[in-house]
C-alpha cells in the first residue's frame, strides 16, 4: 500500500441535497492521492444511486463501500469505517454536507508530517473551519471563534472536560487508527473526542489554526455550531444542571479511557484521570480544587462559573 495515499471516510444518510457538492470538493483537492470511501446507512432517497453515480465514473479514487448493515447513528457509523479501513495510511472523516477548500487535505498532511517527525507514532491533527449557512455564505470566519473554543487546547487535562476537535477536520495516521480500534469502546460521548484523548494518551495531538473547509449549518444538522455569546447560551449555562450533568458523563469517558489505555500512560496521566474520575463523585469543595490544582477547567469565563459552580 502507498504509504501516503488518504482514505477519506464520508459516512451519508438522506444526504441527496448536498452530498454531491461535498464529494466534488473531495474530488478537486490538489492532493491526489487519496480514495474517497463512500457509505450511506440506508438512505430512502437519491444518495445510494449518487454514490454508485460517482464510484462508476472515478474507479480509481471512489469506492462506495457496502457494509449491509445499519448503525443508526453517525459516531457507529464512522467507527464501523474506522475499523473497516484502518489499514489506510491516513484517514479522514468528513460530513455529507460541507464543503472542503481544494488545499484541504495537502495541508491538513503537511502538519502531520511535522508532528510524526518522521517516527512511527500515533498522531492526530485537527484544523479550523468557517460556519457558513445553507448557502455557504458565512456566518462567522472561525467556528473556533464563533463557539469560542481554543483548538491548541489539547492537553490530557483540557481534553477531558472539553471537546475542542470536530470530526470532518481530523486526520489520522495508520498507528493511531489501531490504537482506536484495538479496544471497545464504552462511555464514548462523540468520535471526534474519543479520537482526541487516545491520540493525547499514545501519541501526538497537533493542529492547524487555519480555516480549511465551509462547516454548512442547516435545519438538519445532527451537531451544529452554537454562538456561545448569544443570550440563549448564556441563560442555559446559568440555570439548568447541564454543566454538571455533562461533566458526570465526560468522567465516564475517562474511567472507560483508563481502562483500555492504562498501559500507555504514564504515571501523571494516570493520576490525573483518578483525580477527575474522583472529582465527580466528591462535594463542590472537593471537586473545585481537583478541577483547580490539575488544570481540569473548561474554556472561558461562563464555562468556567458554570463548572465551578457545580451548575
Amino acid at each position: 500500500m502507498d504509504d501516503s495515499r488518504v482514505y477519506i471516510l464520508l459516512a451519508a444518510y438522506n444526504g441527496q441535497k448536498y452530498v454531491r457538492q461535498m464529494i466534488d470538493s473531495v474530488l478537486m483537492q490538489d492532493y491526489n492521492n487519496i480514495l474517497l470511501i463512500l457509505s450511506d446507512d440506508g438512505s430512502t432517497d437519491e444518495t445510494p444511486r449518487i454514490f454508485d453515480e460517482y464510484a462508476h465514473s472515478n474507479p480509481d479514487r471512489v469506492l462506495h463501500y457496502k457494509s449491509g448493515t445499519r448503525f443508526g447513528c453517525a459516531q457507529n457509523h464512522f467507527l464501523h469505517l474506522l475499523s473497516t479501513f484502518s489499514d489506510a495510511p491516513y484517514l479522514m472523516f468528513c460530513d455529507q454536507d460541507d464543503v472542503w477548500d481544494r488545499d484541504k487535505v495537502r495541508k491538513t498532511m503537511k502538519k502531520m508530517l511535522e508532528l510524526e517527525e518522521g517516527l512511527a507514532v500515533p498522531a492526530m491533527v485537527h484544523t479550523d473551519m468557517r460556519v457558513v449557512d445553507e448557502n455557504l455564505q458565512v456566518i462567522n470566519p472561525s467556528f473556533w471563534g464563533y463557539s469560542h473554543l481554543d483548538g491548541g487546547r489539547l492537553a490530557l487535562n483540557q481534553l477531558l472536560v472539553q471537546n475542542v476537535v470536530t470530526g470532518c477536520t481530523i486526520m489520522i495516521n495508520r498507528r493511531l487508527a489501531k490504537k482506536i480500534c484495538g479496544c471497545e469502546m464504552n462511555h464514548v460521548l462523540m468520535h471526534d473526542w474519543w479520537i482526541a484523548l487516545v491520540a493525547s494518551v499514545c501519541g501526538k495531538v497537533g493542529y492547524l489554526s487555519e480555516q480549511t473547509m465551509n462547516y454548512r449549518q442547516h435545519g438538519e444538522n445532527v451537531v451544529g455550531a452554537k454562538n456561545v455569546r448569544s443570550v440563549g447560551f448564556l441563560w442555559r449555562r446559568l440555570t439548568t444542571s447541564s454543566m454538571r450533568n455533562s461533566l458526570n458523563e465526560n468522567a465516564k469517558q475517562a474511567e472507560s479511557l483508563l481502562k483500555h489505555y492504562r498501559d500507555d500512560m504514564d504515571e501523571e496521566q494516570r493520576t490525573l484521570i483518578n483525580a477527575f474520575i474522583h472529582a465527580q463523585r466528591s462535594s463542590i469543595w472537593i471537586r473545585d480544587y481537583y478541577y483547580v490544582k490539575y488544570g481540569l477547567l473548561k474554556f472561558g469565563a461562563v464555562r468556567i462559573a458554570a463548572q465551578l459552580l457545580g451548575l
